[in-house]
C-alpha cells in the first residue's frame, strides 16, 4: 500500500509504481483516520514510514494545508463521513494524485456516493487507485491479532444494547475476521459453542465465506500455486465467548510480556511508565515494544527472573564489546569513536566503527529493558505479586483461611489484587459453601474493595449457570512444587534477592553481575498448565471432546468443574464453508458433535485460529503458544480477540455492567 499497491522491484525488472527510475521511493503523504492510524502504528514507526517514502502522515480529521505536486496515500475506514472528507480534499485540490485504500470492503452504496461527489466537482481524474485492503485488524505479534473493539464484553452483556446494536457489532466482528482469513489465505472449518455471540459470528462468517467462494468473480482466497498449497492445510477456527473462562482475565502472571501488560497495559505495542529520577522528580516515559527488538522477541514469553538475568548478560556482553572498541580507538567512550579518522584507522578498527550503529541500537534496547525491569521490581515488591502468583499457581491447595489471611494482609496494598485472588479462588472451587463466600466477601468489604465486579460475576454465573474453572499445576510437571526446589521453597527470599536490582540496573558502570542476585530465583517458574481455552483448542484440533484424551488437569481433583469443558465442546456447532449446504436456511450446514465430516477425514488439524469474543490477554496467548511449541509435530496457532484487555480494564467493565444492571 505504501508503495502504491505495487510489488517491490525485481532484479532487472521495471521500476515499481512507488519508485522512480532508480527504484528510490517516491515521496508521498499518508492520510489516515484514527482507527487506521492505530493499525499502522502497531507495526510501523516513523523511521519505517520514512524508509517507505512517507514524509508526512496526518489524520483525516485534522486541518491540513495543500501540498501540491505530491501524491497522497489514503488509508481509511469505509464510512460516510470519511467519504465526505475525502471528496472535500479532492475539491480543495490538496494533493496531486489520490491513492485511496479502504481498511475493509467498500459497500456499493458508498462507492456510488463517492462517484457522485467527485463527478460533481470534476476531480475524479485525480483518483489514481481505489483498493479494498482488508486490513481492519491490529497485529501486535506475529501469531496474535486484535480487532481493536474496546469494551466488547460490556457491550454484549449491557441491557442498554438493542438487538440492532448487537447485530451491528456481530457484523463488524465478522467483517474483521473475514479480513484476517483473507490475509492468511485460509478458508477454515469453524466451530463455536451454542447459544451466544460466538454462534452468531460463526453462522454469519460461514455465510459470508460461502457467498464469496461461490459467487465472487474473483476468489481472493486462491490467487496462486502457493495459496493452493496453503488451502490443503486447512486450519480450524475456534470461536469462543469470554464467558467460557473469566478467570484467565484476572490471573496474575510471572512472564515478562504478560506482567508488563498487567501493570502498564500495553497499547499499540507501547507502554507508559512513571519513573522517579535521583532528584525525586517524576516523569512519564514511553517505550516501544517492537517485534523488531530481538531482545523483546526472545524474552517476552520467559519468566521475569530469567529475563532479568538475560538483561544482565546482554549488558555484560555489550560492555565487553564497547570496551574493546574504545581500547582499539584510544578513546574514552563510544561517543568519541564516531569522530575517528576512518582513513587513518586500521582495518580492525574500521570494522569496529562500522558496527557502531548496531551497538548503539543494542544499548538503547538494553537501557529500555533495564528501566522496565526496575519499574517492574518496584511494583512486585509493593504489591507482593510474587506471593499472589504462587498462590494462584497452587489454587487447588488454598483454603478459606489462606484467602482471608491474604485479604487482611496490610502488605498487599492493591485492592484489585485481593479481589482478583478471591474471584479465582471462587471459580476454582465450585462447591464452595455460601457461608465461606460470605465470610470472604466480608473481609473484602472491610479491606475497602469495590464489590461491584464480584456482584456482577455472581449475577452472570446465576443467569448462565456458568462453569468457569482455573487450571492448577499438573502433577509431576516440575518447577512449582512446595519442596525446597519449588516455588514455595524459593519464595521467602525472592524479594530479598530482588531488593538491590534497581541500583544494579541503573547503567553500565557497576561491574558486578546480576547473576549472583538471581541465583536460586530460577525455581520460581510458571508450571506447565493448560488454561480452559487451551484445552478446548486441543480438543478442537484433535476432533474429540476435551475429556476423551485424558488431558484433564489436576484441578479436577481439587474440586473444579473442568469436566464442563468436555461437556461444552460436545455441544459445539461446526461449519465447513466449502461443503455443499444442506437445506435452504442460513447456517443449516451446521453440525453438532466433535467435528464436521470433512475435517475428521483429514485427521487432526495442525493449524488453528482461536478467537475470543469479549476480550483476550497475553496469558492466554502465551499458554496457547506453549502448547503449540511442545506438540509433536509442532502445531501452528494464531490467537485473536476483540481487544487485548488488562485485568484492571476488565474489572472496570464488570463494574459498569453491575451498575447498569442494578439500575434496571
Amino acid at each position: 500500500m505504501l508503495h502504491l499497491n505495487d510489488e517491490p522491484k525485481l532484479t532487472g525488472g521495471p521500476p515499481a509504481a512507488g519508485t522512480d527510475d532508480q527504484n528510490t521511493p517516491i515521496w508521498k503523504v499518508l492520510v489516515f483516520d484514527s482507527f487506521c492510524r492505530d493499525i499502522v502504528s502497531t507495526v510501523l514507526r516513523v523511521n519505517d514510514l520514512r524508509d517507505n517514502g512517507i514524509t508526512v502522515h496526518m489524520l483525516l480529521e485534522a486541518q491540513r494545508t495543500s501540498i501540491p505536486d505530491v501524491p497522497a496515500v489514503y488509508f481509511i475506514q469505509p464510512k460516510p463521513e470519511n467519504i465526505k472528507r475525502l471528496a472535500e480534499d479532492l475539491a480543495r485540490d490538496l494533493y496531486e494524485l489520490y491513492y485511496v485504500n479502504f481498511s475493509s470492503s467498500l459497500p456499493r452504496t458508498l462507492l456510488e456516493e463517492f462517484a457522485v461527489q467527485t463527478a460533481a466537482t470534476g476531480t475524479s481524474h485525480q483518483i489514481a487507485q481505489v483498493y479494498d485492503q482488508y486490513l481492519n485488524f491490529l497485529c501486535p505479534e506475529e501469531s496474535m491479532f486484535s480487532l481493536h473493539f474496546p469494551n466488547t464484553f460490556e457491550s454484549i452483556h449491557s441491557p442498554a444494547m438493542t438487538d440492532t446494536a448487537i447485530s451491528s457489532l456481530i457484523d463488524r466482528i465478522v467483517s474483521a475476521l473475514f479480513s484476517v482469513l483473507l490475509t492468511l489465505k485460509s478458508v477454515p472449518t469453524i466451530c463455536a459453542p451454542r447459544g451466544n455471540a460466538a454462534e452468531m459470528v460463526a453462522t454469519r462468517l460461514d455465510a459470508k465465506l460461502r457467498e464469496h467462494i461461490m459467487n465472487s468473480r474473483q476468489n481472493l482466497f486462491a490467487e496462486g500455486v502457493e495459496d493452493i498449497v496453503a488451502q490443503s492445510r486447512r486450519p480450524v477456527l475456534v470461536l469462543l465467548d469470554r464467558d467460557i473462562d473469566l478467570g484467565s482475565m484476572l490471573m496474575h502472571s510471572w512472564t515478562y510480556q504478560a506482567l508488563i501488560h498487567d501493570l502498564y497495559n500495553i497499547k499499540l505495542n507501547q507502554i507508559a511508565i512513571t519513573q522517579t529520577d535521583n532528584a525525586g522528580r517524576k516523569a512519564k516515559k514511553t517505550y516501544d515494544l517492537s517485534v523488531s527488538d530481538s531482545f523483546w522477541a526472545n524474552n517476552a514469553a520467559l519468566p521475569f527472573p530469567e529475563v532479568a538475568i538475560s538483561i544482565d548478560e546482554a549488558s555484560n556482553a555489550f560492555r565487553r564489546e564497547a570496551d574493546e572498541i574504545t581500547r582499539m580507538g584510544g578513546v574514552g567512550s563510544l561517543d568519541e569513536v564516531g569522530g575517528l579518522d576512518m582513513g587513518a584507522s586500521t582495518k580492525q578498527l574500521q570494522r569496529a566503527i562500522t558496527s557502531l550503529p548496531e551497538l548503539t541500537a543494542r544499548k538503547a534496547s538494553i537501557d529500555m529493558h533495564m528501566n522496565i525491569a526496575t519499574s517492574l521490581l518496584d511494583s512486585i515488591k509493593d504489591r507482593q505479586l510474587d506471593v499472589l502468583f504462587q498462590m494462584e499457581e497452587q489454587m487447588g491447595r488454598q483454603t478459606k483461611a489462606t484467602i482471608i489471611e491474604a485479604i487482611n494482609d496490610p502488605e498487599k496494598k492493591d485492592l484489585q489484587d485481593k479481589l482478583r485472588l478471591f474471584v479465582l479462588f471462587m471459580l476454582a472451587n465450585e462447591g464452595l459453601r455460601q457461608s465461606d463466600i460470605d465470610e470472604c466477601e466480608a473481609a473484602l468489604r472491610a479491606a475497602g474493595c469495590d464489590m461491584a465486579p464480584l456482584e456482577y460475576i455472581h449475577k452472570l454465573r446465576s443467569l448462565n449457570k456458568m462453569s468457569s474453572s482455573i487450571a492448577s499445576p499438573s502433577v509431576g510437571t516440575g518447577g512449582s512444587g512446595s519442596g525446597p526446589g519449588g516455588a514455595m521453597g524459593g519464595s521467602n527470599d525472592l524479594l530479598g534477592k530482588f531488593s538491590s536490582i534497581s541500583n544494579r540496573l541503573a547503567g553500565f558502570t557497576d561491574s558486578s553481575s546480576l547473576g549472583s542476585i538471581f541465583s536460586g530465583v530460577r525455581n520460581l517458574l510458571p508450571s506447565r498448565k493448560q488454561l480452559p481455552i487451551t484445552r478446548i483448542v486441543e480438543s478442537a484440533m484433535a476432533g474429540k471432546p476435551a475429556g476423551a484424551s485424558g488431558i484433564r488437569s489436576s484441578v479436577a481433583a481439587a474440586g473444579s468443574a473442568s469436566g464442563g469443558v468436555s461437556r461444552m465442546f460436545e455441544d459445539f456447532v461446526h461449519f465447513d464453508p466449502k461443503q455443499a449446504r444442506r437445506g435452504n436456511l442460513a447456517g443449516s450446514n451446521a453440525t453438532a458433535g466433535p467435528r464436521s465430516q470433512a475435517a475428521t477425514e483429514s485427521g487432526s488439524a495442525q493449524e488453528a485460529i482461536v478467537f475470543v469474543i469479549g476480550g483476550g490477554n497475553y496469558i492466554e496467548y502465551q499458554n496457547l503458544m506453549e502448547f503449540a511449541q511442545r506438540s509433536t509435530p509442532r502445531k501452528h496457532i494464531v490467537y485473536g480477540s476483540t481487544d487485548i484487555v488488562s485485568a484492571s480494564d476488565f474489572l472496570d467493565q464488570l463494574t459498569r455492567l453491575h451498575q447498569s444492571t442494578s439500575s434496571k
